[in-house]
């Protein structure tokens, strides 16, 4: 499950944050993680409950994520489009062949306090 290993290394950016801005606690991570990507959201947070334990400035904190819709555009028309609920085909003119133009990231989007630091 290689969402562990994302999720030791969302930990490690974080602590980063936390040590060079003298901080004691996060209270939530957002994640933005696109549907292109081999991230399953709901493994990533079965994962970040044993993860964030494990690091006190994470502990008892809340792991947000927020889907990006995976968009391609057909190489053969231009058109834009959705590829999951279109099943990677084109609905414009039925080619599979696609540049993704959106949904293939992983990011750390935002890192919230919400009390005293």
């Amino acid at each position: 499950m290689h969402e562990l290993t994302l999720l030791f290394g969302v930990a490690d950016q974080v602590g980063r944050v936390v040590k060079e801005n003298d901080i004691d606690h996060v209270d939530a991570v957002v994640l933005e993680v696109g549907e292109a990507t081999a991230v399953v959201p709901e493994f990533m947070y079965d994962g970040y409950s044993v993860i964030s334990d494990e690091y006190d400035f994470l502990r008892g904190s809340e792991l947000i994520i927020n889907v990006v819709k995976a968009v391609g555009r057909c190489r053969n028309c231009g058109k834009e489009y959705e590829i999951a609920p279109n099943e990677g085909k084109c609905p414009e003119c039925g080619s599979f062949s696609k540049e993704i133009i959106a949904g293939q990231d992983f990011l750390i989007k935002e890192v919230r306090l919400y009390g005293d630091c």
